[in-house]
């Protein structure tokens, strides 16, 4: 057949030829279900920004951030059930893990934003052009994050069966994700009992920013799980650049510089602080090192 022939000329066999093409199609219906899920995510944090700017408010933010991340994936798991599919185990388990953290960090954010306001948005709430590129950011955060997530419950059908990398993912998510729930109520606790200056006391003690270390760890930990469902290099290439991409924000962009810049300026002359901060570990928990 002239298929055949086509197929001889670029050195394949017809069965690797139907291989690939089922995979390109594969492929499609994956970017179709993402771009549907970019949509819908973009345009939650568009009505969001026009609410918030209205009332120039900055108190729904990160509340907005987690209803975003539960619809996004609600969506996700309704598309992948469609027709006669059903979700394997493997998607079940990351997606409620995905849930699961952005109800707890949302929550955790929005009450604190509520109480204390968020001094980022002090004078960007009242330029509606400049807040608009806060909200588009959140709507880029909350796709790129999760990623992984997103692409494992595009795939039409994911039949591979579970193994130790899956429990391995799930137990490293379990670590990260404890690790920044202790630290975040450590840090809470600690304010509460009217403490100020700098916490070094629990978590603290071992890391200057454990809750960044779980976040990190846990969506590293999480997307190995998610490579098990995907089926071409390209897409696990895809998928690894997420957790990449948070690891490398949280620690030389917007988390880590900014909070030890601040810090310094406020903590710099105190002798206790600068002792603090080099004897103990950036991110990863360890114990401190000795007074020289």
């Amino acid at each position: 057949s002239i298929a055949s022939t086509g197929n001889q000329a670029v050195g394949l066999t017809d069965g690797e030829w139907l291989q690939r093409s089922h995979l390109r199609a594969m492929g499609n219906v994956a970017l179709s279900k993402i771009g549907q899920l970019a949509v819908l995510d973009f345009g939650i944090q568009g009505i969001g920004w026009a609410i918030a700017s209205t009332l120039h408010t900055e108190r729904f933010y990160d509340l907005t951030g987690s209803l975003t991340y539960w619809t996004m994936i609600l969506r996700a798991r309704h598309l992948a059930t469609e027709g006669e599919g059903k979700l394997s185990l493997r998607q079940q388990v990351c997606s409620a893990c995905v849930l699961i953290w952005s109800l707890r960090l949302g929550s955790f954010l929005a009450v604190r934003a509520w109480k204390h306001g968020d001094s980022r948005f002090d004078k960007v709430k009242h330029d509606p052009k400049t807040f608009l590129v806060y909200w588009f950011i959140q709507g880029v955060w909350c796709l790129i994050t999760a990623l992984p997530v997103y692409m494992q419950l595009s795939q039409p059908r994911d039949e591979v069966p579970l193994g130790i990398t899956d429990i391995v993912s799930w137990a490293g998510w379990s670590t990260g994700f404890l690790v920044e729930v202790v630290a975040d109520m450590q840090k809470s606790a600690w304010k509460a009992a009217g403490n100020t200056g700098f916490i070094n006391s629990g978590l603290w003690r071992y890391s200057q920013h454990p809750n960044y270390f779980g976040e990190m760890f846990l969506w590293s930990s999480l997307c190995i799980s998610c490579l098990n469902s995907l089926p071409s290099l390209g897409a696990r290439i895809t998928a690894v650049s997420s957790p990449a991409f948070v690891c490398y924000l949280i620690r030389y962009v917007s988390g880590v510089p900014l909070l030890q810049k601040a810090a310094k300026k406020k903590y710099g002359a105190d002798a206790r602080f600068l002792d603090y901060i080099a004897r103990t570990s950036l991110l990863l928990p360890w114990f401190p090192k000795r007074a020289a």
